[in-house]
């Protein structure tokens, strides 16, 4: 089994896994020290990850069972995923004082506000979790993360018992339990913009659900150009459905 702990960088990965102790393998340290990359991105000022060489190495490493840390450990197909979320204005402000440059900073707002790495865990993963760590103390969350890895060990066995809680855990920790669309919707300045964009998401109920339900993913990207707009995807079937522009207005 391979257990993956994942999240945009800011989220608290490393001092999670820091907490939970040995037995976790770093991703990042693994790319750099073996040289698992095609390049650099300058810009950006990190490595380009060789995803296909990262996997295999990872894959020889599992053995029995392998539980894997970073913000790529969801693209290696793992078969639980445990995501790590942080309210993007408590984000950027941890990603501040990590240093990051400013674009980084906004690109990784935006990606957690979009719930990017959640969807893709959701398309990739068999199980995924969501925790939310904003307000939390480390070991808060590391003992939430500690439940949900133990329970996945122990559901190997297949116990009734063990059947129950982890059913209780997971509908405590679903995909969509976490919903940064305030935050969203705070940032745009056009009252039309927001009147749009809340026609799209304020449904009856949870709109995450409910589209998690359809096997839809939804990603609503803030572009570079200052445009707002909705990007569909079906998971089973054609990929890109659709493009629909929102609003032109500089945000």
């Amino acid at each position: 089994m391979l257990l993956a702990i994942t999240g945009t960088p800011g989220t608290g990965k490393t001092s999670v896994c820091k907490a939970l102790g040995n037995g976790i393998m770093d991703l990042n340290s693994v790319i750099e020290e073996q040289g698992f990359y095609t390049g650099v991105d300058r810009k950006r000022g990190c490595l380009i990850a060789d995803l296909d060489k990262l996997e295999e190495y990872v894959r020889h490493n599992a053995k029995k069972r392998l539980i894997i840390e970073g913000h790529l450990a969801h693209l290696l197909s793992p078969e639980v995923a445990i995501v790590l979320r942080a309210n993007p204005s408590v984000l950027a402000e941890r990603l501040k004082q990590k240093g990051f440059p400013p674009q980084k900073i906004k690109e990784n707002v935006e990606a957690e506000t979009l719930d990017v790495i959640l969807a893709e865990a959701v398309e990739l993963c068999e199980t995924v979790y969501e925790v939310d760590t904003s307000g939390k103390r480390i070991e808060e969350v590391a003992a939430v993360v500690r439940e949900i890895i133990d329970i996945e060990i122990a559901g190997e066995e297949e116990s009734e018992s063990g059947s129950e809680k982890k059913k209780a855990l997971m509908a405590k920790y679903k995909p969509g339990s976490v919903d940064w669309t305030r935050y969203l919707t705070a940032t745009l300045k056009n009252e039309k913009c927001k009147k749009l964009l809340f026609f799209f998401l304020a449904q009856p109920f949870s709109w995450k659900e409910k589209l998690y339900q359809k096997n839809l993913q939804i990603y609503v990207f803030l572009s570079t150009g200052s445009f707002f707009r909705k990007k569909v995807f079906c998971k089973k079937g054609k990929s890109v459905k659709w493009f629909l522009i929102l609003s032109c207005v500089p945000l």
